[in-house]
């Protein structure tokens, strides 16, 4: 699609604008030209016509008076008012008019012979225009110097312009209407390899490429490579900080568990033991949480991230089923199973493992699990439990880290803190309520992965 900022549409608006100006300039010219050459074709008529008249005028000394000895063949100076028109004057009187004119002239005045050829434009007897051209001379036997003026309608001029200058309009016409098809073809056309290198971004992102395919485009092969250079670094880096984390726990578990060696071979009191046991217990929960959340930070963001929410839950069901075999609890899995997160699989197990084990330790028969999305780009998941449920005041004490309202089950009170934790590290959100079942629903709004 051909956005307000999308290069396609700024290379065809330049293509077509250039073309358009272009086209326009050629018009000018060529029809400035064939009116150049319509009036200049007709203006040799009017030439030979005052040609002819000046050498077939001559001054009759017998009458007096001048006189022409040959009349102009052409039959349109003799139609009256027919645009046609011809006159030879002094500075007094017109001497001798075709019959065309009538009793009107082309107006009066003489100037020094000079044999050129005078051009204007002028208004005939019924108010038309007129082009007249005009030579003063002198004609055989007289002495006193003559005007010859010949004159035509500039309408037929405009006409036979008009005649020509319309074929080349429409074929001009004609010829931008293929250059902008031509324009979008060939922007289209010579922008398809980028649309290639955007959809394979998306599928390097959806989790179905490793990389971008070499192109053979010498333009696009920098780019690309300088991509799968960046993607290779990031997963390299990423790798990186995975084994530098494992190790960190391999080199902090293994002291805290030499601790508890000495611990347990150690002579101090029981009560003292416990205590050292417990701050032991707890050291090693809060690396461990420490170390997942390093460890989830590092590939928050990282292209191709998919896990789809169904097959999660049907890992995760048998293990919970088994723990609370004694109890018979019904889990029930509805919404759309398909639903796919756009992160690590160990940190969906951890966030749904959590608020699962949680809804598993409150609910008295029957866990229900929804999933629902992907809507606006997110996933959501709704764990409820038809347990005793929990006032607002419990709601936001529920979410302190190490903070458990029952003291009577197992745990450790970070269960929550921990899926807090995890789901702002994707941007997404936590959120606790009153079931509809009677218990407490956690509910789950995580980033859902892009369709390929």
């Amino acid at each position: 699609m051909i956005g307000r900022h999308s290069l396609a549409l700024r290379l065809m608006v330049l293509a077509l604008g250039a073309s358009l100006v272009a086209l326009v300039a050629a018009g000018l010219i060529i029809s400035g030209l064939l009116r150049s050459f319509v009036v200049e074709t007709f203006e040799t008529n009017l030439n030979a016509t005052m040609v002819a008249l000046m050498a077939n005028t001559q001054f009759d000394d017998e009458a007096g008076r001048l006189s022409l000895d040959a009349s102009v063949a052409d039959p349109r100076y003799e139609r009256p008012f027919s645009g046609w028109y011809w006159q030879i004057a002094d500075t007094d009187q017109v001497l001798i008019a075709s019959s065309s004119l009538w009793t009107d002239n082309l107006g009066l005045g003489v100037g020094e012979p000079d044999g050129s050829v005078r051009r204007r434009m002028a208004s005939g007897p019924q108010d038309e225009a007129l082009l007249v051209l005009e030579r003063d001379f002198t004609a055989p036997g007289g002495t006193g110097r003559l005007r010859v003026s010949v004159a035509m309608p500039q309408a037929l001029i405009d006409a036979e312009v008009a005649r020509i200058v319309g074929p080349l309009i429409l074929s001009l016409s004609l010829l931008g209407l293929g250059l902008c098809l031509a324009i979008i073809v060939q922007v289209q056309l010579g922008l398809r390899p980028l649309r290639q290198v955007e959809a394979d971004l998306k599928a390097v992102e959806a989790g179905q490429k490793d990389s971008l395919p070499p192109v053979r485009h010498s333009e696009l092969a920098p780019l690309v490579s300088q991509i799968n250079n960046l993607l290779s670094h990031s997963r390299s880096t990423i790798e990186r900080a995975r084994t530098h984390v494992g190790n960190l726990a391999h080199g902090l578990k293994t002291p805290l568990s030499g601790l508890d060696a000495l611990l347990a071979r150690s002579q101090m009191p029981a009560q003292d033991r416990a205590e050292f046991e417990a701050l032991s217990g707890n050291m090693n929960q809060l690396i461990s949480q420490h170390l997942r959340r390093a460890r989830s930070a590092g590939t928050i963001g990282i292209a191709g991230a998919r896990t789809p929410l169904g097959p999660v839950i049907d890992d995760l069901l048998p293990v919970f089923r088994g723990i609370y075999a004694e109890r018979q609890l019904e889990f029930v899995v509805q919404g759309n199973r398909d639903a796919v997160f756009a992160g690590e699989r160990d940190d969906l197990e951890e966030m749904l493992g959590n608020l699962i084990d949680n809804a598993a330790k409150c609910g008295r028969s029957r866990i229900e699990i929804d999933l629902q999305g992907p809507l606006e780009g997110m996933v959501t998941i709704s764990v409820s439990d038809d347990g005793p449920g929990m006032d607002e005041a419990e709601f936001a004490l529920a979410r302190q880290r190490g903070r458990r309202l029952d003291e009577s089950r197992p745990g450790s009170g970070l269960g929550l803190a921990i899926v807090s934790d995890l789901t702002a590290l994707y941007g997404g959100t936590l959120s606790l309520a009153r079931a509809e079942i009677g218990g407490v629903a956690a509910q789950l709004v995580l980033p859902g992965a892009k369709e390929a």
